[in-house]
């Protein structure tokens, strides 16, 4: 228990950093969506000066990050009320006001005394807003401007907290399994990772459920106890018409193929390179400067790239699912990042969030997802099962048997393999089965 609470004081620590520095007006336009709160705190040097385990530290960023947005969110629909309420603002005042509420860039530049930089269709739609303001436009916008930075004033308060009972851990920080007593019987439960190096505690469990992701825990130290809060679906979509099984091949450019043939996320790599190429002309024209004003639009825009590529990536998946209408989908476990060919782009692959969302809508939509074996997946027939290694001079892309002559496209046939060896029973593992994911 005593290095259990050591972990909740550390991680209460964690907290209270990211709430005293990114709950302000100046930290704004760093919390959404909040990547570049979670390098400031790669670097701040406090999970080190904690001896705290990543584990534990980027869950209570998350955690704090999230209570900052919700308050955010609660000061904004507070303004909103506020305003509604206000018989001295005309429809356009309101039209003005609800508009730079909206747009973080918009809000966060006014309540920190910056001119509003928007650009494209917003900033048309901004000009033709201000010229709609009766009176001294220039006047009008001040005087609006300093009512939202009161209204925020009154309604934004720090955040602190002295609760230190309770932590997250992502899924790597435990795992499941037996341990003895002191009597020398086998007891079921968790082992947790602690600031020790390679060194876990043991936790028994009172039942025999297993679950996946980020674990809540909660201390009661009064009862030498701990209790485990794990965040289950209360909305399971059920379909009908999803019964077929397909295998699936993850891929650097095109993201995700399936073994009836269809290809989702083309875009895939393209916008993975854009990404890269990004981050690489940034290094090259700010890494030895000094201004900070051109490396925050730089983050800026990344960050913009990065969302619009989860949100590619989240589309694609949910087009695989009313397309393909899968009630199992069997894929292969990832190998870790490798050195060699098209290394520069492994460095950026957003695989894990690939196989992350995957997995989640699979158990949103009550679909099972299984693992199989990898080994040597792409080099295998399809149809026959023979092994044919990529032959010199062949394209990269294509599979081609030695043995029956069966010849396909490389992730297709990949996708194939995973179906078969699936079904064959060369299973890794289950993850998320849809008859338990709710157990």
């Amino acid at each position: 228990m005593e290095r259990l609470l050591d972990i909740a004081k550390s991680c209460m620590t964690v907290r209270n950093y990211v709430y005293q520095k990114y709950s302000g007006i100046q930290s704004l336009e760093k919390i959404y969506p909040g990547y570049t709160v979670q390098n400031e705190m790669t670097v701040s040097g406090l999970r080190e000066k904690l001896n705290l385990p990543a584990v534990y530290f980027y869950p209570a960023v998350f955690n704090a990050l999230r209570e900052i947005k919700t308050q955010w969110a609660h000061v904004k629909r507070n303004i909103y009320a506020a305003i509604n309420k206000n018989d001295r603002f005309t429809p356009q005042d309101k039209h003005y006001l609800r508009f730079a509420i909206k747009f973080d860039g918009c809000f966060a530049n006014i309540l920190n005394g910056r001119p509003v930089r928007l650009q494209g269709e917003t900033r048309q739609r901004y000009e033709s807003i201000v010229s709609q303001l009766q009176g001294d436009q220039e006047e009008r916008i001040k005087n609006l401007n300093r009512y939202l930075c009161r209204q925020v004033r009154k309604k934004l308060h720090k955040i602190h907290t002295d609760k230190f009972l309770y932590f997250s851990v992502w899924e790597r920080g435990y795992r499941y399994g037996e341990a003895k007593n002191s009597e020398g019987q086998k007891r079921r439960g968790i082992f947790l990772t602690t600031k020790e190096p390679r060194k876990r505690i043991f936790i028994p469990l009172t039942d025999a459920n297993q679950y996946r992701g980020i674990l809540d825990i909660k201390l009661k130290p009064e009862k030498g106890s701990v209790e485990f809060l794990v965040s289950v679906f209360a909305d399971i979509k059920s379909h009908k018409d999803y019964c077929n099984e397909i295998g699936i091949s993850l891929g650097l450019w095109n993201m995700l193929t399936t073994s009836t043939g269809y290809t989702y996320g083309a875009e895939f790599g393209r916008m993975q390179k854009e990404l890269y190429d990004y981050g690489i002309r940034e290094r090259r024209i700010y890494g030895k400067e000094s201004s900070k004003a051109p490396r925050r639009q730089y983050i800026a825009h990344r960050e913009k790239m990065e969302a619009t590529l989860k949100n590619y990536v989240n589309r694609e998946i949910n087009r695989m699912f009313e397309s393909e209408k899968p009630a199992k989908i069997y894929m292969a476990k990832l190998p870790p990042n490798q050195e060699g060919e098209n290394y520069y782009l492994f460095r950026v692959w957003k695989k894990g969030y690939v196989t992350q969302r995957l997995k989640w809508k699979c158990r949103q939509n009550d679909i099972e997802i299984i693992e199989v074996f990898g080994n040597r997946l792409s080099a295998e027939c399809s149809v026959c099962g023979a092994f044919s290694e990529r032959q010199q001079g062949h394209l990269y892309d294509q599979f081609q048997c030695t043995s029956c002559g069966y010849t396909e496209d490389r992730k297709i046939n990949a996708a194939k393999n995973a179906l078969n060896r699936g079904k064959s029973g060369r299973r890794l593992n289950k993850a998320y089965p849809a008859a338990d994911s709710l157990a």
